[in-house]
């Protein structure tokens, strides 16, 4: 008996092949980002720059910071700008003299801005049409006082950090205040060292899971111990954090933290820097929050010899930038620096929507610093 011939398997159609093979690839790894500076303003001849940004929409921003003085005045003057989609102009402040550090809002008409004049803690309130100053409290026996950042969770809820000088004790202690929709109030907080206490930033996830993060200790010249200082609010009451990471161990020293970002409970940035021992510099380092555990991430060394990162932000778990004399992104995997980003030094960073990511800082200009802004709409 002859075989029966066995009917051949009719070859895959070439599209459905196509399919097929690209689906066994591994995937492509995100385009970079594109950066470019955006136009922007400055208040007088001297130095200016700006160090908080925020973004509500793709087309309400903020950014401050501050401007020097002119010859006729004796002290600083704050900065705000404001950007309507097509360009960055200044927005006149209550203040005349001090500077802004930070700024964020829950609303085009709920802004906050923080920072500091020659006499205390300053804070000012856009309510949708002109900035306002709000009377903050300096606490008892301070001889001075300054607020760093800020965060905003509505009309009638924010935050407020940064530290003071008190009369009582030498050094600098940890300084805390909340607004609760009529006025400003402080809130005890921890200050671990008994020389240097202060707070750099704040970021929450909802009212009663907000991160404060700064440093604590002297410079380290004078034998004492450098480490960075995270505080967490727990809807009732502040308290120190333990953070392996922000402590010197056997692999850094004198750690710096400069910013905090909390996009969620479980996913929360802080950049900053350290002294390495193994490259006998400072470098950048990065610390992350996936709500159990904190871990610390290797950096792309900080170019033009900086230090270390000076503002964070996420879009996502793998899309994270961080800011200082470069950019770097944090892919889900590992961070990678960004190409092309315009000359300057970054204090802070911003993200609206899915995509948008703003940078602000200042460069050089022909006589003294200007200030920048940068951005990039497919991070």
């Amino acid at each position: 008996m002859k075989p029966v011939p066995r009917p051949r398997p009719s070859p895959l159609p070439p599209a459905l092949l196509t399919v097929l093979l690209l689906a066994l690839l591994p995937p492509a790894p995100a385009a970079a980002a594109t950066w470019a500076a955006t136009p922007t303003p400055n208040a007088s001849n001297g130095h200016n720059s700006f160090t908080g940004v925020d973004a509500l929409t793709a087309t309400d921003a903020w950014a401050v910071g501050r401007a020097d003085h002119a010859p006729n005045q004796p002290f600083d003057r704050p900065l705000a700008a404001r950007w309507n989609g097509t360009a960055w102009s200044i927005t006149p402040t209550a203040t005349t003299g001090g500077r802004l550090s930070g700024v964020d809002g829950s609303a085009s008409g709920n802004v906050w801005a923080v920072g500091s004049t020659d006499t205390g803690p300053l804070a000012e309130r856009w309510n949708g049409s002109s900035w306002s100053a709000v009377p903050t409290p300096t606490p008892p026996g301070a001889l001075r006082a300054s607020l760093s950042g800020v965060k905003t969770f509505s009309g009638s809820d924010a935050w407020a950090v940064g530290s003071y000088t008190a009369s009582s004790a030498p050094g600098t202690r940890t300084l805390i205040q909340r607004w609760n929709g009529t006025s400003w109030s402080t809130v005890p907080s921890p200050s671990p060292d008994p020389i240097r206490n202060l707070l750099t930033d704040v970021d929450g996830a909802s009212a009663g899971d907000v991160w404060a993060i700064g440093n604590y200790g002297d410079d380290g010249y004078g034998g004492g111990t450098v480490a960075g200082l995270v505080l967490h609010w727990n809807g009732s009451a502040w308290s120190q954090v333990n953070v392996p990471g922000a402590v010197s161990d056997s692999a850094f020293s004198l750690p710096v933290l400069q910013d905090v970002f909390a996009r969620s409970a479980s996913d929360v940035w802080i950049v900053g820097r350290a002294f390495s021992r193994t490259d006998l510099r400072f470098v950048p380092i990065a610390l992350h929050w996936n709500g159990q555990t904190w871990q610390r991430s290797a950096m792309p060394g900080a170019p033009n010899g900086h230090m270390g990162f000076e503002g964070v932000v996420a879009l996502s778990a793998t899309s994270v930038y961080a800011v200082g004399a470069g950019i770097a992104r944090w892919t889900g995997t590992a961070w990678v620096a960004e190409s092309g980003v315009p000359a300057g030094d970054l204090s802070d960073a911003a993200a609206t929507g899915p995509t948008t990511v703003w940078g602000v800082g200042s460069r050089p200009g022909s006589a003294a610093l200007r200030t920048l802004a940068v951005r990039t709409t497919n991070g």
